[in-house]
């Protein structure tokens, strides 16, 4: 069913109006294209491979839709169809394919520009390759009222793409897009945490998407800021738990040195603590450890390994809770 435009209905509406009419007459055109590409993948794929000639407003370039602003031009078929010419021809010619799924026409303000696309059901259909169904799917969310409904992968590359626009000026600055495009896709698809350079890259990206974004809105905004603070949650994450699995393979390589060089000096230091006879001891002690890289972290860990054999640190492990807080205190001063 051909049904109302998504946007822009005074312009897409002339649009559709055409489309529906020369649908309902039994275009012959229109019926000889819907069978020499009988499935709408086929009619998609076709419609993807035409050449581009873009519209310059020249009046004699053919018919033209005039309830638009600028007047668009619309042949029907085109050789080499624009992106409105393009999205036209497929919702008249995907009716005769299969007119049970919804087709709408939309405009949104895109990184490469206005672009008119077909809405199928509520998904963009891509036929221009320039553009990306990311792209689409959250410029028409940023546009439909009500709450958001987009993937992270989706509110990335469409951040991503908003940098793109802001970084073409920039020296390396398109690369520096793909650099952190490339590390937030990974950290959402497997929580592998970006390295240094990736994170200078992703600040530097999603400061130039929010400037960009305000041309478009205060959703489009409000899009970017939820992919910064989300990815800045899934960073900390990620890094968290890298600082832990090196302390505890960190642990796990003092614990089996101490094993295999007959030398206890994790032993040693419960001795030492002992001998210090208060937790206030233990816990100067575990201070002047953190002071020199051996976190509490890593000291838990050797306990933990040291456990599986009867053995314990004893109160360097297990200071009081109230000593213990003073101690952290003093070790994250001293960091």
């Amino acid at each position: 069913m051909i049904g109302l435009p998504f946007n822009d209905r005074r312009c897409l509406g002339q649009i559709t109006e055409v489309v529906a009419e020369l649908v309902g007459a039994g275009d012959v055109v229109l019926a000889q294209l819907a069978e020499a590409h009988p499935t709408i993948e086929a009619l998609t794929e076709w419609i993807r491979s035409l050449p581009q000639r873009d519209d310059l407003g020249d009046d004699d370039d053919g018919p033209r839709a005039e309830a638009c602003d600028p007047p668009q031009r619309l042949r029907l078929p085109a050789p080499d169809p624009n992106c409105v010419e393009r999205a036209a021809l497929y919702i008249g010619v995907a009716e005769l394919i299969d007119p049970h799924p919804v087709r709408q026409l939309a405009t949104l303000d895109t990184p490469i520009g206005l672009h008119t696309f077909p809405v199928e059901n509520g998904a963009p259909v891509i036929l221009d390759p320039r553009v990306t169904a990311e792209c689409l799917e959250c410029g028409l969310a940023s546009e439909a009222p009500g709450p958001m409904a987009i993937t992270p992968r989706e509110a990335i590359e469409w951040t991503a793409q908003l940098a793109e626009e802001g970084a073409a000026p920039v020296r390396n600055g398109p690369s520096r897009v793909r650099k952190a495009r490339n590390a937030m896709q990974r950290l959402a698809d497997t929580g592998v945490a970006p390295g240094a350079d990736e994170i200078d890259a992703i600040g530097w990206v999603l400061a130039l998407a929010e400037r960009v974004a305000k041309k478009y809105g205060a959703r489009a905004i409000a899009i970017v800021r939820s992919t910064a603070q989300a990815i800045a949650d899934l960073a900390d994450d990620a890094i968290a738990r890298s600082r832990q699995e090196r302390n505890a393979d960190l642990a796990r390589l003092m614990y089996r040195h101490h094993r295999s060089h007959g030398q206890p000096w994790v032993a040693g230091l419960a001795r030492v603590a002992a001998r210090v006879g208060t937790d206030v001891g233990a816990v100067a002690l575990r201070t002047k450890l953190a002071m020199v890289g051996i976190s509490p972290a890593m000291i838990d860990a050797v306990e933990r390994e040291l456990n599986r054999e009867g053995l314990s640190l004893g109160p360097l492990a297990k200071p009081s809770p109230v000593f213990a807080t003073f101690g952290d205190v003093l070790a994250k001063r001293a960091a």
